[in-house]
């Protein structure tokens, strides 16, 4: 039974918070390699929300944001299916900080650094994988 459940995984909603300090705006883009989600501005509180199927088989759905405010821009890997996996089920909830994204998580929070900027040999900045 369980491998007949894992074929049909249900879809997985994230949600992504505006907890900037001091009432900041925060734009918010998101995708994979297929799919562009669209870009929205965030006032405190608000959430960026969209939904996929996971691909349990090839263990390889990545879905990536960038994150604008007044004084920062960031990219972030928002879901790696081998980190995020066992954590989100049916929902994905994360806080955007200054310092970071952090998930929320049963009982508990989890914070990790912005994806580091890496520029290719064509002065182009390309996306590396936060893990």
């Amino acid at each position: 039974v369980k491998e007949t459940k894992s074929l049909f995984l249900p879809k997985l909603t994230v949600h992504v918070t505006n907890n900037l300090t001091g009432g900041l705006q925060l734009g918010v883009d998101c995708k994979d390699k297929n799919t562009d989600f669209g870009f929205r501005a965030l006032h405190t509180g608000e959430s960026y929300d969209f939904t996929f199927r996971p691909r349990p088989f090839i263990r390889r759905s990545l879905y990536f944001c960038s994150f604008s405010w007044i004084t920062g821009f960031h990219h972030f890997d928002i879901y790696v299916e081998t980190r995020d996996q066992d954590d989100c089920e049916k929902h994905c909830n994360w806080v955007v900080k200054e310092s970071g994204p952090c998930k929320i998580k049963a009982g508990s929070i989890e914070c990790f650094h912005w994806n580091p900027e890496v520029v290719s040999g064509d002065g182009q900045l390309s996306h590396t994988l936060n893990v």
